[in-house]
């Protein structure tokens, strides 16, 4: 691993971070208490911090004024937060003032593995530089910033407080420009939106599946591969894709035009989002030649749980399927080792290696059963 490439001056604040299922989570203390792990998100575009519901809130002495209804991406409707308009909290040696602090309703199954989201509070305020190499972001002055040598600059816009990038597609053999979100609170590479004259339709051979979960439910579509994504003068082939339903390509009601990009793409970089300067920097990270894969299994899994995953579907003619794996089955292990110990880098390295057997061990209506099958590339 390289040694990482600072920023030459303006730095206000280096802060260590986590990185899990391709998300960036910092820690930032609120009101004074042990440190929170927020996802830090591009997609939150209001000023504040986003808790889940936790025994936590009480010891934090905070005032709520006012409710609020949220909407995100997914099948459901609007939920009602409680807002406090006028918090402090800590990140790193920096100390914020009148930061408003929204927590979600005790019914929410939202956040389950982190405490909440920051996003537009810090980017507001900050050039943001993150780099998932070396575990850390800074915080950095924008009028000081001066771009690491070799780094790519790419022109940012703004639009109702979220950044965008003009980008390249190719989905079917012709390039098409596309105006993209970019997203670092989603784990995934690109989310195209179809367009009324199906520009960006999804290309054959993909999948339809359930896409994920945001904020308000389910997000169902196809997942595919798309044949290059460009961005400035940088390339990737064969990106793995989301392609929304109609009614979930703008999640929250936001227009996010031709779609976004998510982190399985941005943490190929050490990535610098400039909100003040509007540009976006990228400089080649580790990850940077990286293959895009998707299962090979066939298991649709949840995204929770430490000592079993469920499986919420299993795709037609796959693997999975031909092996009699069920939905609702729950999974153990792979190969001898539990969820537990594979965590969740372990799990998709496991699902993905063309041409393995493996394995499994399932859980189904309080019985343990094992299948053996070989895994296969689905897209």
């Amino acid at each position: 691993m390289a040694a990482p490439t600072r920023t030459s001056g303006g730095v206000k604040a280096t802060i260590p971070i986590e990185f899990a299922r391709n998300q960036v989570r910092v820690p930032v203390s609120i009101n004074g208490s042990a440190p929170f792990r927020l996802i830090l998100d591009t997609g939150m575009p209001s000023r504040g911090v986003l808790l889940r519901h936790s025994d936590r809130i009480d010891s934090l002495a905070l005032a709520f004024a006012h409710n609020a209804n949220i909407r995100g991406g997914g099948s459901g409707g609007d939920f009602v937060t409680r807002v406090a308009p006028d918090a402090r909290i800590e990140v790193g040696s920096l100390e914020l003032t009148g930061v408003p602090i929204i927590v979600l309703p005790p019914e929410s199954e939202l956040l389950q593995e982190v405490d909440g989201v920051i996003g537009l509070e810090l980017f507001e305020r900050f050039a943001v530089r993150i780099d998932v190499d070396h575990l850390q972001i800074e915080l950095v002055e924008s009028a000081a910033l001066e771009p690491a040598p070799g780094s790519t600059r790419i022109p940012l816009k703004l639009r109702e407080n979220k950044p965008f990038v003009e980008a390249r597609v190719t989905v079917n053999e012709k390039p098409v420009k596309v105006d993209l979100a970019l997203d670092t609170g989603a784990g995934h590479a690109l989310w195209l939106n179809e367009g009324k004259n199906g520009r960006l339709a999804p290309p054959p051979g993909a999948i339809e599946t359930r896409l994920g979960s945001g904020l308000s439910g389910d997000i169902h579509g196809h997942i595919g591969r798309v044949q290059r994504l460009e961005l400035g003068n940088l390339a990737f082939d064969g990106v793995i894709t989301l392609f929304p339903i109609s009614e979930h390509r703008n999640p929250g009601g936001v227009d996010f035009r031709d779609g976004f990009i998510g982190n399985e793409v941005l943490t190929r970089f050490v990535v610098t989002l400039d909100y003040h300067g509007k540009q976006l920097l990228l400089e080649r990270g580790d990850m940077f030649a990286e293959p895009f894969e998707y299962d090979m299994s066939g298991m649709v899994l949840d995204f929770f749980g430490v000592e079993s995953r469920r499986v919420s579907a299993v795709l037609p003619a796959s693997p999975a399927a031909a092996a009699g794996i069920e939905p609702g089955d729950a999974l153990v292990a792979i190969d001898g080792k539990t969820v537990a110990e594979l965590g969740d880098k372990g799990m998709f390295d496991a699902l993905t290696r063309d041409g393995a057997v493996i394995r499994v061990t399932l859980e189904r209506k309080g019985e343990r059963i094992e299948k053996t099958f070989t895994l296969r590339r689905l897209l």
